[in-house]
């Protein structure tokens, strides 16, 4: 008698126990009592149980060797390492801050780089922001501005070991993306994203983080990169930050720590923040890599097609969202122009100091023919004017508050992108859709609302008018 093939798409528990119950009369015609007490079906159904726990493993194992369905983080940082995109880790809020004398003086006032100026919020937690250069108020005058970072900066001090390949694993957590610098024997080193290029004798580093959040740093073998002398005294600094939570808003940074003086006069100063810090972002997420990697791959990290440009500057640390808004094409003119719109992470306006970097990284990887040109979003308020039929057994308040939730939900900037119109069914859908709605009367917007390039859909004003008298 032939044998029936066992098909390998059998791996749980009761497809395999059926397959095997299948095939015992073709193995033998003594084996008649399949009640479970059997002692041959409970060592039959422990294998398979066995078996269960085997295949799911080896299921698993080979999904994370693949980006779409890799679960771990580390995985997703090992496979991302492979094609050259490298996961972000937390990134820091950035701000502008304003220094105020109180009258002019009759001298420079030097602000020093890494001053350290604080916000306080409203439960007494102090959130630190340094500045990123060194600023002067000129004679006479009694302000200057200075761009500043989220984060509080820590340094750690080690000794060069006579080894190729050296790590160094640093303490903190939580270090700011791009904010790590390297100094071997008072010379600073510069980081590097690889090895490739670097020559035997380059001073160069590059950090890794994994996902556990500790990062690393690594030096050349001497072939690839330099190897720091023995007993030579390494100093890396670096900046924590909160990520997300570093985002504030205008006027909240109002304390100057770092001492500031003039003839030996220490100086009181006014600090405050103008524009919004912006751009925080905690650690990038794996649906957030699964789709970025790919399109930088595609990019080969060159700004050429209009899809290049948004992502590229997508994948920049501290931005959210970017769009071409338009480029001059014609045949004609033999130098291209590039507007591009980009919005921060957690939403607002960039930095000046985030907008400059972000030019800086374009500016490398751009055609040399073509200018590029940021732009701050458009944020479009939508008014949404709705009466809610609630039913007879559900608790208005409580609707309202579920209906409230559900439109703040839909108008997250995180769902938002640019140029999405607001159709009106599908407002009435989401709408209708919350629990102990029973219908909706949507007055405003009172037609689809279409959204322009440049444009990010926000909600207005909300007026709701909840009843009861639904039928359940």
């Amino acid at each position: 008698m032939g044998r029936a093939p066992l098909p390998y798409t059998t791996k749980d528990y009761e497809s395999l126990r059926r397959e095997l119950v299948a095939r015992i009369p073709q193995l033998t015609d003594r084996w008649t009592d399949f009640n479970p007490t059997d002692p041959g079906m409970v060592l039959l159904e422990l294998f398979c149980g066995v078996a269960d726990m085997l295949f799911y493993y080896l299921d698993a194992q080979t999904a994370e060797a693949f980006l779409p369905t890799a679960r771990q983080r580390q995985s997703l940082v090992n496979l991302c390492k492979l094609i050259g995109y490298r996961l972000d880790g937390p990134v820091a809020a950035t701000t502008e801050l304003r220094l105020s004398l109180p009258a002019a003086l009759d001298g420079d006032i030097v602000i020093p780089l890494h001053a350290v100026c604080r916000a306080r919020l409203s439960d007494g937690a102090a959130i630190d922001f340094e500045t990123t250069l060194p600023a002067t108020i000129p004679r006479g005058v009694v302000s200057a501005t200075v761009p500043a970072r989220q984060g509080r900066r820590k340094s750690e001090t080690f000794t060069a070991r006579d080894v190729r390949g050296q790590r160094i694993r640093l303490a903190g957590k939580n270090i700011a993306d791009g904010s790590v610098a390297v100094s071997v024997s008072g010379e600073p080193w510069t980081e590097v994203p690889h090895f490739v290029e670097s020559a035997a004798d380059a001073r160069h580093y590059r950090t890794e983080t994994d996902a556990q959040g500790a990062t690393t740093v690594l030096f050349g073998d001497g072939v690839n990169g330099a190897v720091p002398p023995s007993g030579a005294t390494i100093v890396v600094d670096y900046l924590e930050t909160l990520g997300a939570s570093g985002n504030l808003g205008v006027n909240t940074v109002r304390e100057l720590a770092t001492p500031v003086y003039f003839d030996g006069t220490l100086l009181q100063l006014h600090v405050t923040n103008p524009i919004a810090a912006t751009g925080g972002a905690d650690p990038e997420t794996l649906d957030h890599a699964r789709l970025h990697a790919p399109a930088e791959l595609a990019s080969l990290w060159k700004a050429v097609t209009k899809a290049d440009y948004q992502a590229l500057a997508e994948g920049y640390p501290g931005i959210a969202k970017a769009q071409v808004l338009d480029t001059n094409d014609c045949a004609n003119i033999r130098y291209y122009v590039v507007n591009l719109a980009v919005a921060p992470n957690g939403g607002g306006y960039c930095s000046p100091g985030l907008k400059q970097e972000l030019a800086a990284y374009l500016e490398g990887r751009k055609v040399i023919t073509t200018e590029v040109n940021l732009f701050n979003p458009r944020y479009r308020e939508i008014a949404v004017d709705a009466e809610v039929v609630a039913y007879s057994t559900e608790d208005s308040a409580l609707v309202r508050s579920r209906v409230e939730n559900a439109l703040r939900d839909f108008f997250a900037f995180d769902r938002m992108a640019f140029g999405r119109s607001v159709y009106q069914s599908d407002l009435i859908a989401l709408l209708d859709g919350v629990r102990g709605v029973s219908y909706v009367h949507l007055f405003a917007p009172a037609e689809d609302v279409l959204i322009r390039p440049g444009e990010i859909p926000v909600m207005g004003a909300l007026n709701l008018d909840v009843k009861r008298g639904g039928q359940s």
